[in-house]
Formats: structure tokens, C-alpha cells, sequence
């Protein structure tokens, strides 16, 4: 309706000016001096109101549009006002042939030129590269390694922009304008060059910010300079190997809620190699084997480098099961649902670093997909992983379907003695199986 009324009053301020035009023309012609001054400041009035009311919204558009055609170069404001000093000479210097004016016309004229040859001079020849982070998380700055490569031979660079060109989030993503048949791509500022001399490499480290967690794809590099005069901004897009970049949930300290949990939650005895005390084989040493666990005397009977074992002392064992769903199907919850699913998300990721650095043995389930067991690093960034690329499954969902999801959550947890389930929902209290709730620690969403 806003936008319609706009449109209506612009219509409505141009048809009254023109009207009031036609009046002002009428009135002269028969001479109606008292109505053709009437009309002429009802004529002003109306160019007064569509400077004020019609052009902003236009402007604000028309660059909007510019923006999503993604053209290779954009007129700055001061590119405006000096286009419109150069019509202006231009314009008296045809109406009244003065030579004086012919000459600053072509003072203006051979400065636009100088400035679009340098411009396009100073893109010329550059090649990027850029090296991110294995592990970026969410709302943590990342060092990222921005290296520009200047290939002339002569000429330097000079105010280059560097930007990072992917395409748009899950709204825009993959669609197609209906007009012009380009995809759309948002734009991440990477680094910025003042001078980059001839057949040399400069390089800059910066931090780059990503705020949600998810997938960003860059598909390429786009360049710009507004060098020399900063009438307007060019630009020039380098094609590049995509790089998908994986955002993890960013993990938050652990509250004193865990610290309640049973303290023989999870734990069994263990009979596999681990980090304790007690002798659990031989075998031959491999590159990654710590020194200290180099047995000296078996390694001079056997004439080869042998080392210890050793059998871990305790495990325990934990799971970590996010519920997707949406338990409630009314559509005015549904944005209230995904807030809380993110803070599910986050909590997931906390949980897991906390019991991962406690040397437990952590498994993530996400909705009907469960994980496998696994301690350490590398565990734990594959655990993270998942967590960035999780969606909410927002389709409504009957009653014998849900059923049938703690079913599964159920069997899809194993009833070995000493397994613990930490479990994280967005489904109100009581409406939890008991089988399941007694033998797991419910967190409400």
C-alpha cells in the first residue's frame, strides 16, 4: 500500500503540474493576466513538491537498479556535479559561441578522458589471491591473507579495492531476474591497495567478520578504483577457483548447568588405547608417535624404534541430540521458532567443545541424522561442521509423525550401561516419552 501511494501522489503532483501549465498557457493566450499568474505559481508549486517528494524516491531506485545490474562502473557524487558543470559549459558554449567557453569545455572534456584512461590503466594487469582461515567461526574476526600481484611492466597501480564476490544467502540464491537473466552476488570488502608498484606483490593481512553461521561461496574477485579524480568507480571482475568457506556456530563458555549432571554420567571402563597408566601393547613407532613412549629395551631386541601403549583409564560417553522440528504449527511462532533453534545451535556447539575437552567420547545427532562416536580435534571441528550447515525443519508435522521422530531418537540412542543423552528441544515441557526423558538431560529451548 506504500508503494502504491507513492506512485499515486507522483502521478497525482505531475498531472496537476502539467495541468497547471496548460491553465497558465490558456489564460496568457486570452488574456487572463490575473489567472495565468494564478497557474504559473500553481506550476511551482507543483515542481517545488516533486523535487521534494517524487526525484528522492526515484534517485534512490534508479540506484538501486544500477546496483543490481552490476555495471562496471559507478558515477560518485562528485562525478555528478562535475557531468553537470561539463552540460552546463557545454550548453552556453553552443548558445553564445564564446571562445572562452569552448576552451574550459575542452578542459573538462580532456579531464574526463585522463581520468577513465588512468582509471582503466591502473585495473590493468592485476592478479588476487587470497588464503583463508580452515576454521572460521561465527561473530570472530578471521585473518584472512589478501596478495595482489601487479603484472605490467612499467606502470604501477594505484587506490585498488579488493572485494570478495559470492553468491547471495538462501533468499537469493540460485534465482534468476526475470529481466536481465543474471544471478545475483553480494559483495565482501577484502583489502585495500594504495600503491602497488610495477611487476611487484604486495600483500595484506586483514580480519574479516562473518555474523551467521552457514556456507559462503566465493565464486571471484572484483577490483575497483576511483583513482585519479574520484568522478566515478570502475571496476573489473577476476573469475577464481571457488572457495567454499564453512562458518561454525561460535561455542560459548558452559554454564553451571553442567556441573548438575550425574557424575558418573556416561562413564564405563574401557578396553581400547588411550591416555592412562596401564600397559596395552607393543608396536613399531610412526611419525606422529610421541618420543617419551619409545620403549628403549624392546627397541634393542627387535634393532627398530618400538613403543608403548596404553590402555585408557575411563571414557565416558555422551550425546548430544538437537530436535529440528517445529513442534508448534502456528505461523506467528514459526520466526520465534528459528531464534530459538539458533540458540539451540549455539548451545549444541558449546556442549560439544566442553565434553570433548573433558575427554569424553561425544556423538551429535541433528533430527533423524545421527552422528558416530569420536574424541578430539578433529571430531570436534567435523561436529561443528554440521552444526553450520543444520537447517530447522519448519513443515507442520501430525502427531503419529512426531511419535515416530522420539521413536527413532530413541532406538537411534544405544542402551549400553554408563551412555548419557544431553538433549536440546524447542517442544514443551511434559510432552517428552518418559523412556526418553528419564534417561537423558532435557534442556528447553
Amino acid at each position: 500500500m506504500r508503494a502504491w501511494a507513492r506512485a499515486i501522489l507522483g502521478t497525482a503532483m505531475v498531472l496537476g503540474g502539467v495541468a497547471a501549465a496548460f491553465a497558465t498557457v490558456w489564460a496568457r493566450r486570452h488574456g487572463e493576466m490575473e489567472w495565468a499568474r494564478t497557474g504559473a505559481i500553481a506550476s511551482l508549486v507543483f515542481a517545488v513538491l516533486m523535487v521534494l517528494f517524487v526525484v528522492p524516491p526515484l534517485t534512490r531506485s534508479a540506484r538501486a537498479e544500477s546496483a543490481r545490474l552490476d555495471l562496471p562502473f559507478q558515477i560518485t557524487s562528485g562525478g555528478l556535479i562535475f557531468i553537470g558543470i561539463f552540460l552546463i559549459v557545454a550548453f552556453a558554449a553552443w548558445n553564445t559561441g564564446n571562445n572562452l567557453l569552448f576552451l574550459i569545455f575542452s578542459v573538462l572534456a580532456s579531464t574526463l578522458f585522463v581520468a577513465w584512461t588512468a582509471a582503466r590503466t591502473s585495473l590493468r594487469d592485476l592478479v588476487v589471491s587470497a588464503r583463508f582461515p580452515d576454521h572460521i567461526f561465527a561473530g570472530e574476526r578471521a585473518p584472512v591473507i589478501v596478495t595482489l600481484h601487479n603484472t605490467k611492466r612499467l606502470l604501477p597501480s594505484f587506490s585498488v579495492l579488493v572485494e570478495g564476490r559470492s553468491r547471495e544467502g538462501e533468499a537469493g540464491a540460485g534465482r534468476w531476474r526475470r529481466g536481465g537473466g543474471r544471478q545475483r552476488f553480494a559483495k565482501r570488502v577484502l583489502a585495500y591497495f594504495m600503491y602497488v608498484p610495477h611487476h611487484a606483490k604486495v600483500e595484506q593481512r586483514v580480519e574479516q567478520l562473518f555474523p551467521k553461521r552457514g556456507h559462503e561461496l566465493i565464486t571471484g574477485f572484483e577490483i575497483s578504483t576511483r583513482f585519479p579524480f574520484g568522478f566515478f568507480r570502475l571496476r573489473r571482475r577476476l573469475h577464481a577457483r571457488n572457495v567454499d568457506l564453512i562458518i561454525y556456530p561460535k561455542p560459548e563458555p558452559s554454564g553451571d548447568e553442567l556441573h548438575l549432571l550425574p557424575i558418573h554420567a556416561g562413564r564405563l571402563p574401557s578396553a581400547r588405547r588411550g591416555a592412562g597408566h596401564d600397559l596395552y601393547s607393543l608396536r613399531d613407532y610412526q611419525p606422529q608417535d610421541d618420543m617419551r613412549h619409545i620403549d628403549w629395551k624392546a627397541t634393542a631386541r627387535a634393532s627398530r624404534l618400538v613403543v608403548r601403549e596404553f590402555a585408557a583409564e575411563d571414557e565416558r560417553r555422551i550425546e548430544i541430540a538437537l530436535d529440528t522440528r517445529l513442534h508448534n504449527e502456528h505461523a506467528d511462532v514459526e520466526a520465534d521458532f528459528k531464534d530459538r533453534f539458533e540458540s539451540g545451535v549455539t548451545l549444541a556447539a558449546s556442549l560439544v567443545l566442553h565434553f570433548i575437552e573433558e575427554r569424553a567420547e561425544v556423538r551429535l545427532t541433528l533430527g533423524d541424522d545421527a552422528g558416530r562416536y569420536g574424541v578430539g580435534r578433529e571430531h570436534l571441528y567435523a561436529s561443528l561442521r554440521r552444526l553450520a550447515l543444520v537447517a530447522p525443519d519448519t513443515r507442520p508435522a501430525i502427531e503419529n509423525q512426531r511419535a515416530d521422530f522420539w521413536q527413532h531418537l530413541i532406538h537411534a540412542t544405544p542402551s549400553v550401561h554408563g551412555d548419557y543423552v544431553v538433549l536440546l528441544t524447542t517442544a514443551a515441557p511434559g510432552s517428552i516419552p518418559s523412556n526418553l526423558w528419564r534417561k537423558s538431560h532435557v534442556i528447553y529451548l
